[in-house]
């Protein structure tokens, strides 16, 4: 192994992306190259970088012209998705599906948990046990196999069964930690192992500091059989305790490295910052410790400020908040921006005191980890809606208060007191009124529908939607496409990927949209960096007790009351306090330019606090960057101030144009065929054509996703009930709907002939909405059809057209297969669907790459 040894700022991506490079001149094809980080984003990321200094080597060296093609289909993603890859290569020695599908970890964790608590009941066991099976679900990337210790023999057996119940339901979709257990079998496979190696010579892995024993374990094997594997790492970053990183894996690669290089140039941080960084280091041990030289000549600045006195712990850190605002504003009259600052915190609980604070003081603020996106009204409601769906008999506790929350949302908009002695009954929905019994068994009719389908139908519901503010309508438009990303195997699981996302705080919550100042957590800056950061409340203690149930970090597995969970959770608290020093780090190296810590006298140093006490930088001291500030007697935090009453001056960018563009910022591939492109606001209406045209392919497009029979006299009458068929004339209606019939027979014709009959697509999927952001214009539409067959994906756009020319659409289909690339990883055929001639026309790749590139940026 080749490992880098980096500190914050010495451009790790970089690195990787140079010894891609590397690589490349060096004859090695890109095909045989995988590139490796932690999100989607960071891979996206490094691919573009990839992708410009290639087309930079090509336009030098022509010979490399095949490795631009191949940047697209390289392998540039998560440590997950690269295990998959490396199954689906393995698959057949591993009698393995190489058809799975990947879901993500709180998806697979909801379909685990059902089955427990199904289990849980079976079995008579206590509901409860649910959250101590759930961690150990959770922990089960530390070791291959649990070590149950003293007492926790039962649980341990009780999760196999768990687990053993999950697998057979989940056999085709597979989580992470599917994913690395499957890897280990692949592992053990000699053949299986060669061939991945074969495929994929060349590993570059970044932030290896944050590997999980089993991922270590993966990539140490990788090596072992003939791949050369690249890493690079910081492990003064290694934050990720609470996902299982382990910072032994990086340290037992730094022990058997064969070549260990270290990144040491910042273009990060000022000189003071720099200099104050490499004072830091020193709490590491010596084989980590990377002191930074930097590039830039800019000076900066480092601030301590401690504050002491005042009536109590809370009053300390009132006052230490009003004195960060001050600061900010001081800066803000230097001349940098409020955009341009960041207060990072380890706790959220620390942020209502930095948001009154900032209020007062007129300081603006956004919540870069805000409110939960999953906790929000609209959603919830979508969330009980779906609880009733699935309701069969008399409600208990939980779809009691389903219900309860369904009449009150803007469902049904009921007031409960109308229905007080419905309520009391053991089941109300008989003593309902007849309107919402009909709402309810709307909903019931719901669970026959495949889960996305099912939510696109309470995310249109005409009354819900009338209910709901611009804002609400927006949320639940993102809700559809964060959902379209995973695929349910059916409605439970949906229900329980809601409930899941709304409790964990990391995964679901969105930034808030404004400018100010960010307020955000150490964990969610990670990656990022502002000309100013402050850390405040660095007094701010320690995590609460260990859980009840522990998992250690080769697979033991102790319960509360018992010696062996004392000595673990002993074990655990010394490896969260050394990470709290590691959060410090990486919060202090956010900065760019200015760096302040602010913190207050307690009575109980927390492990930030003792670091800077270690460093001579706590409240005693006399260094030049600390500066103590006594809480005034009498001293009350001050009150916003009354709004202004006279108008605000328009801002400074008002009079501004944007510069002119080739294409608008938002745009729809429909409308790009046209000859000039639309404005924003027809863009976002979709393409302005002829009303009976635009008739007849919406209702052609709404009979086709829902698969109606044209021999349905019912369902082919029900189509002139909809707004679009509404401004024509009893005859015109009647022309539209024999011309809707006779395309649908045609296109029932083409089944099994041209297109695949349904009961061939393993999956199918229809009107997937899309959001393509590409050189500059954010691109959107709808996909007709995505279906599976066998290992082959399709990808279908159905046409009405009366003359065929597949040039027309060429640029329309190959945003929609780069839409589906990036959401699923899924390089399926594009496809023209023209329902008059019964024709099929396919893309080739290559011509759909060519009109991609041809595009103006």
């Amino acid at each position: 192994m080749k490992l880098y040894v980096a500190s914050a700022g010495t451009g790790k991506t970089h690195t990787l992306v140079e010894e891609l490079l590397a690589l490349v001149k060096g004859g090695v094809p890109l095909r045989r190259i995988a590139a490796v980080t932690f999100t989607r984003k960071a891979a996206e990321e490094l691919r573009a970088r990839a992708r410009k200094r290639v087309e930079a080597l090509a336009r030098e060296e022509p010979g490399f012209g095949g490795a631009v093609r191949e940047v697209h289909g390289a392998v540039f993603g998560t440590i997950h998705g690269f295990m998959a890859e490396a199954l689906r290569h393995a698959a057949p020695f591993l009698s393995l599906d190489p058809d799975f599908a990947v879901v993500d970890e709180l998806l697979a964790e909801a379909l685990f948990l059902e089955e427990a608590r199904s289990l849980l009941y079976l079995l008579g066991e206590d509901p409860g046990l649910e959250a101590f099976l759930r961690r150990l679900y959770q922990g089960r990337t530390l070791a291959e196999a649990f070590r149950p210790l003293e007492g926790a023999e039962g649980l341990v057996r009780l999760f196999g069964k768990a687990l053993d119940r999950y697998r057979r339901r989940a056999q085709e979709v597979l989580g992470p930690g599917d994913l690395e257990a499957l890897a280990l079998r692949l592992l053990r496979h000699p053949q299986a192992l060669a061939r991945v190696v074969e495929r994929f010579s060349h590993v570059l892995v970044d932030e290896y500091q944050d590997t999980s024993p089993l991922q270590g374990r993966f990539f140490r094997a990788l090596e072992e059989a003939g791949a050369r594997v690249v890493a690079v790492g910081d492990p003064k970053q290694s934050i990720y305790l609470f996902r299982n990183a382990r910072l032994e894996v990086f340290r037992e690669a730094l022990g058997r490295a064969d070549e260990v290089l270290v990144l040491g140039e910042t273009r990060r941080h000022a000189r003071k910052v720099a200099a104050f960084l490499n004072r830091f280091v020193a709490l590491f041990p010596e084989e980590e410790r990377v002191e930074v030289r930097p590039f830039r000549e800019a000076e900066g600045r480092v601030e301590v400020h401690w504050v002491e006195g005042g009536a109590g712990l809370e009053e300390r850190r009132r006052f230490e908040a009003d004195l960060l605002a001050r600061r900010l504003l001081a800066l803000k009259a230097e001349g940098y921006a409020f955009g341009e600052m960041a207060v990072l915190v380890r706790s959220r609980t620390s942020l209502p005191l930095l948001e009154r604070a900032f209020r007062a003081r007129g300081v603006p603020y956004v919540l870069r980890r805000g409110q939960s996106f999953f906790n929000r009204l609209e959603v919830r409601d979508l969330y009980h809606a779906l609880r009733l769906a699935l309701l069969e008999g008399p409600p208990g506790p939980e779809e009691r208060r389903s219900l309860l929350a369904f009449l009150r949302s803007p469902f049904v908009g009921l007031d409960l007191g109308e229905v007080e002695e419905a309520l009391l009954q053991d089941d109300p929905l008989p003593y309902l009124p007849q309107a919402v019994r009909d709402r309810v068994a709307w909903l019931r009719g719901l669970a026959g529908k495949r889960p996305l389908e099912a939510l696109k139908s309470l995310v249109r519901d005409e009354v819900f939607l009338s209910r709901l503010s611009p804002r609400a309508r927006a949320n639940l438009d993102a809700l559809l496409l964060l959902a379209g990303l995973e695929r349910f195997p059916d409605l439970e699981a949906l229900l329980e990927w809601l409930r899941l996302r709304a409790l964990d705080p990391e995964a679901s919550e969105l930034p808030e949209g404004g400018e100010g100042v960010a307020l955000l957590t150490v964990h969610a800056a990670k990656g990022l960096e502002w000309p100013v950061v402050a850390v405040y409340d660095v007094a701010r203690g320690e995590p609460g007790p260990a859980s009840p149930v522990l998992v250690g970090p080769e697979g033991e597995v102790a319960v509360a009351g018992t010696r062996a969970h004392r000595d673990l959770a002993q074990r655990l608290a010394q490896a969260q306090r050394e990470e709290a020093v590691r959060l410090l780090y990486v919060a202090l190296s956010r900065a760019r330019d200015v760096l302040l810590v602010t913190g207050s006298r307690s009575g109980r140093e927390s492990p930030w606090a003792q670091a800077l006490e270690r460093l001579g930088l706590g409240l005693e001291s006399q260094d030049p960057l600390v500066a103590r500030h006594p809480v005034p007697q009498g001293w009350r935090p001050p009150r916003p101030a009354p709004a202004a009453k006279e108008e605000a001056p328009p801002a400074p960018y008002a009079e501004l144009l944007l510069s002119p563009k080739p294409l608008p910022l938002v745009h729809s591939p429909s409308a790009h065929l046209k000859a000039e492109p639309k404005p924003l606001a027809e863009a976002l209406e979709g393409e302005a054509v002829s009303g009976f045209a635009r008739a007849l392919g919406t209702l052609v497009h709404y009979a086709l996703a829902r698969d109606l029979d044209p021999e349905d006299e019912g369902a082919m009458r029900a189509l002139l009930h909809q707004e679009v068929a509404f401004p024509f004339a009893e005859e015109e209606r009647e022309r539209l709907l024999a011309e809707v019939r006779a395309l649908l027979r045609r296109y029932r014709g083409m089944l099994g002939r041209e297109l695949p009959a349904l009961e061939e697509r393993a999956e199918d999927y229809r009107e997937l909405p899309l959001v393509l952001p590409l050189k500059g214009t954010v691109w959107h539409g709808v996909l007709d059809r995505v279906y599976r067959v066998g290992d082959r994906w399709y990808l279908d756009d159905y046409k009405t057209d009366r003359e065929v020319r597949p040039e027309a659409y060429l640029l329309q289909l190959a945003l929609y297969r780069r839409a589906l690339l990036e959401a699923w990883g899924v390089r399926a055929e594009a496809r023209l669907v023209y329902l008059r001639a019964g024709r099929v026309h396919a893309f080739g790749e290559a011509e759909l790459e060519e009109a991609l590139a041809a595009l103006p940026s």
